[in-house]
């Protein structure tokens, strides 16, 4: 159990850097996109990087009402850096709960 536990934890923790490496490299591009060819869209996502607005577009895949292939292009690895951070936070989670449950906390 301690090894599951671990993997759960390290794995995590990886698909929470890697998700937010993604993220924060593709929000840069998108907004700028949005600004200069869709700027309705650019003030939905609002000006700050994490802001609940910005990662509700992300894991909706907000971006496709567009219908603008360059932006499809641009936008998708941020949906999938999004789902990443959320599976990433999932699996530390799991890790905390079989800690609780195992006895080893």
């Amino acid at each position: 159990m301690l090894a599951t536990r671990e993997f759960l934890l390290i794995m995590g923790l990886g698909l929470v850097v890697a998700g937010l490496t993604a993220y924060v490299i593709v929000w840069m591009l998108v907004a700028v996109h949005l600004r200069d060819h869709h700027p309705e869209m650019r003030k939905s996502i609002g000006n700050v990087l994490v802001a609940p607005r910005a990662l509700a577009f992300y894991l909706g895949a907000g971006w496709r009402a567009a219908r603008d292939s360059n932006l499809n292009v641009l936008a998708f690895p941020g949906t999938f850096g999004v789902w990443c951070i959320v599976a990433g936070l999932a699996s530390c989670a799991i890790s905390e709960i079989l800690a609780i449950v195992g006895g080893t906390r």
